[in-house]
């Protein structure tokens, strides 16, 4: 009985302590934290190196000269561009590359181009086109600074900054709304605006140089090699013939319909006459045998005056003695040296449309105001509530104006600039001219393009200032949205660091602008004929030329003389 007992109580405790065990395995807790780290275990084997794409025998070797395919001594990634990999000659070759890697592949923007292109994005953002400034050479006074659209001050809509995302529409690149803009990255230039040959590809006003979003760019980008890649009149004209807002506005002499014009109106370009691209005169820098060698453009104004080659009526006419020997302009010519060639071979400008030649930015803001076609050109109106009061014209003499030249043969300045040029002493205040006059060694007579205007200035300091105009960019007072100058002149300020003492009023302006498109035909020409046919008298003799300009108390002819 007592072993029994003893049996049960041995059962009893196996099966507590088996239960006990069962419920403590049942019940886990949270896991602990991880452990630190054990030491990186060693590299493993090196595995084979891929096929390079210039590696057109894939043995992983550069081999010199079958791989070198640009022939620059390097077996490289630029042998592996699409023009690099084509026979001399290969032209229509690279048309159809494009062609075809743009239909089997979507167009998303820029990185695809550079993809390809990529050192010469890095040329272009060391260009002046691109900058919107540079070293201003061209600029009297100022040659060692950096200066240019981003800080030159006109009386057309005044200046950029605060207003970029306005202006930049016709800038080379997408995204410019701003000081934070990146000049840096190649990923915003935009290629097609320059290389599109479809003649389709615009920038919306409003998106800091972008396309509109509904553009198809996928054919456009399939064009670019067409011609060689060459930009044409249209690409150019565009962004060129609306400085200033509108076509023909600003320079007078570059209406959108250069693009497609007759020699009537400009012999160079005229597509019945010698049917030039911008770039035959505006060329980049070239080998002897023609590759481009920079993006810079020939024909900077006011700084980046050395990039690109710009070509002058000498480089294809020879000089001006030697082109008119024997001709019965002969005498005029010989006896006229100071006389730039367009002086007689631009006798007007503004032909075939009109320009603006006076803006008045102080009667702006009148909501009630109707405006009215303009009296010279029905098509146009006489007033913008944004911006004021206009005057337009056809068929527009040029001003003559001497202007120094430098040994590099491009012309110098005078310039308003912010923070550095925008005082005035006397009105109107003259925002550019020429500089030199008739005592200048080497100066010659050029025309120009006066334009009028009246503009904000601060009424104690004696500045031109740079009034916040677009809605779209940096600050919140844009004239354009409240019509309140004060306020618009502040936002200027405080980006452009002008003083502004908080009154402001507004002053007569005046603006000299190069007039070097819109040739005639020679008939046209002043003096064409010689003195045997009366020439003397397409400038002299009839208040044709203001004489004092050039330094004479009067026109000559009328007994005008100078010291």
């Amino acid at each position: 009985m007592d072993a029994l007992k003893l049996g049960r109580y041995r059962l009893a405790a196996v099966l507590a302590v088996s239960m006990l065990a069962i419920g403590i395995a049942g019940c886990e807790g949270d896991d602990g934290d991880n452990g630190a780290a054990g030491p990186a275990g060693a590299d493993g084997a090196e595995g084979p190196a891929g096929l390079a794409c210039w590696d057109l025998n894939e043995n992983g070797i550069a081999d010199l000269p079958d791989e070198d395919l640009n022939g620059d001594g390097v077996v490289d990634v630029l042998d592996c561009n699409a023009l690099a990999n084509l026979p001399p000659g290969g032209g229509g070759a690279v048309e159809q590359f494009h062609k075809a890697y743009f239909t089997e592949n979507t167009y998303e923007g820029t990185d695809d181009c550079l993809a390809c292109h990529g050192p010469i994005g890095e040329d272009i953002i060391a260009t002046g086109h691109w900058n919107w400034e540079g070293q201003a050479l061209g600029i009297e006074g100022l040659e060692a600074g950096t200066h240019g659209k981003t800080d030159i001050i006109n009386n057309f809509c005044v200046a950029v900054p605060t207003n970029e995302g306005r202006c930049t529409q016709c800038h080379i690149g997408i995204g410019w709304n701003g000081p934070d803009f990146d000049f840096a990255d190649p990923s915003n230039i935009d290629c097609l605006v320059c290389h599109d040959q479809t003649a389709t590809y615009v920038k919306a006003p409003t998106t800091a140089g972008a396309p509109p979003a509904e553009l198809d760019l996928q054919p456009i980008a399939q064009s670019v090699a067409e011609r060689g890649g060459r930009p044409s009149r249209e690409n150019c004209i565009d962004c060129h013939a609306k400085a200033g807002g509108a076509d023909n506005v600003k320079h007078g002499d570059l209406p959108l319909s250069i693009a497609n014009t007759t020699a009537e109106y400009d012999v160079h370009m005229g597509t019945d006459g010698k049917n030039f691209d911008c770039v035959t005169c505006h060329d980049v820098a070239r080998d002897a045998e023609g590759n481009v060698l920079s993006h810079g453009i020939g024909g900077m104004a006011f700084h980046s005056n050395l990039e690109g080659n710009m070509k002058t009526c000498t480089d294809c006419h020879g000089s001006a003695a030697v082109i008119h020997a024997g001709k019965s302009v002969e005498g005029i010519v010989n006896s006229h040296t100071t006389l730039a060639c367009q002086v007689c071979h631009i006798p007007t400008f503004a032909d075939e449309t009109s320009t603006k030649v006076y803006w008045d930015w102080s009667t702006a803001g009148d909501p009630d105001r109707v405006p009215q076609p303009d009296p010279n050109d029905p098509s146009r109106f006489d007033y913008d509530r944004k911006k004021g009061d206009f005057l337009w014209a056809f068929n527009v003499r040029p001003v003559l104006l001497y202007q120094e030249r430098t040994a590099e043969d491009f012309g110098k300045w005078e310039k308003m600039v912010i923070n550095a040029t925008e005082g005035f002493t006397e009105l109107p205040a003259v925002l550019g001219r020429p500089a030199g006059d008739y005592t200048t060694p080497g100066a010659m007579i050029y025309p120009f393009k006066k334009m009028d205007g009246k503009q904000p200035a601060d009424a104690i300091n004696d500045i031109v200032l740079v009034p916040h105009l677009y809605p779209g960019s940096d600050g919140p007072n844009a004239y354009w949205k409240t019509f309140e100058w004060g306020p618009a002149i502040q936002d200027g300020a405080d980006q452009t660091g002008q003083p502004y003492s908080g009154e402001y009023t507004f002053v007569d302006t005046v603006n000299y602008l190069s007039v070097n498109h819109e040739v005639a035909p020679k008939e046209e020409a002043y003096g064409f004929g010689g003195v045997e046919a009366g020439a003397c008298t397409d400038c002299h003799g009839g208040g044709q030329i203001d004489f004092t300009l050039l330094g004479y108390t009067d026109d000559p002819f009328a007994g005008g003389t100078r010291p």
